[in-house]
């Protein structure tokens, strides 16, 4: 298959042609990737036929799931994903005595449960019942803490969207064998055709684990080449259709998340335009079948920074899709010099 092949396949398994419902892409694309937390909110206002701004996260919830990074994922799914990522014990990790981590969690998904659900209430709580204020800077760690703990295991689930609160949760895992197989199954229905490689790199799994999950999933995966490498799908590719011309994605898109191999949609020369040393990857603008420019939201502004120069033909596609995705939201598109 040529590259142009493998995009248009990849558009239209991951939502990007045509509009679906939000429960129906949160699935499918199993969650989306919430580092920063306007992003989800951006991957559905491109996505979703059912958008609204007001309550765009309803029935979502956000927590660590793959490559144990945040994720905005279907409540109703949780179990699924928290099973195939699968639960460790309670260590010492955060600084914290593992063997006093229970008691904690118990009083804070208590607490969370009867409605006090924000950070800073949370704290007061904690200081109240006699925690020394050294373990109260591990338990609210910047990096997830005790609560991050909390949330691998299912008690509770940070809320979409900016503000810091939590919802409790009352779920049972599943088998970690059988949860791995279901997410295996996914992966190549959405994403194919992709590498074992691929896979792996969106999974966090092993490849080795990968080759021996789709060899006992019994799926009938199919193949194509692109140059040398096999590539694996689930289902019927789309025939025909055309890319469309420019495309908005969010930050952490999962297009980009989902291939260690981006040289469908990416040049190589532009790889660090697009994704930081630190792994930052930039709201970008899919431009005639490649990225070519970024995005940033200010307001009703919207900055655009090309990655070389554009014709006035290129600028004026881009501001009439941002009008398009963005509708009053933006009031103006600015055109920065390319960097």
């Amino acid at each position: 298959m040529s590259k142009e092949q493998l995009l248009y396949a990849s558009l239209h398994n991951l939502h990007l042609l045509e509009k679906a419902e939000t429960a129906t892409i949160v699935s499918d694309l199993m969650g989306l990737q919430a580092q920063f937390a306007n992003n989800p909110k951006y991957a559905l206002q491109i996505r979703a036929s059912d958008y609204s701004e007001s309550d765009w996260h309803h029935g979502l919830i956000k927590t660590w799931t793959f490559r144990g990074t945040l994720h905005v994922v279907r409540r109703d799914e949780l179990s699924l994903l928290l099973s195939a990522v699968g639960v460790k014990p309670w260590d010492d990790h955060w600084g914290i005595d593992p063997s006093i981590k229970p008691y904690w969690a118990e009083k804070l998904r208590n607490w969370i449960a009867s409605g006090i659900s924000e950070r800073d209430r949370l704290k007061e709580n904690c200081l109240e019942a006699g925690m020394e204020p050294e373990l109260l800077d591990k338990v609210f760690h910047g990096w997830g803490g005790l609560l991050r703990d909390m949330c691998a295991r299912g008690m509770i689930a940070c809320t979409p969207g900016t503000k810091k609160s939590y919802l409790a949760c009352d779920l049972e895992l599943i088998d970690k064998q059988t949860a791995r197989l279901e997410v295996i199954r996914r992966y190549f229905k959405a994403f194919g055709p992709a590498s074992l490689t691929d896979c792996a790199y969106f999974t966090g799994f092993r490849k080795t684990e990968v080759v021996k999950l789709v060899e006992e999933a019994g799926l009938p995966l199919q193949s194509v080449f692109d140059n040398e490498s096999e590539l694996f799908y689930l289902g019927a590719l789309p025939s025909g259709g055309t890319i469309p011309e420019c495309l908005f994605l969010t930050g952490f898109d999962q297009l980009l998340m989902g291939y260690r191999d981006r040289s469908r949609y990416l040049d190589e020369k532009y790889k660090g335009k697009v994704t930081t040393n630190t792994g930052i990857v930039f709201p970008t603008i899919l431009l005639h079948g490649r990225l070519q420019a970024k995005w940033k939201k200010d307001g009703t502004k919207l900055l655009i920074t090309p990655f070389h120069r554009l014709t006035k033909r290129d600028r004026d596609l881009i501001a009439g899709k941002a009008q398009e995705v963005f509708g009053s939201d933006v009031r103006s598109v600015i055109f920065a010099d390319p960097n």
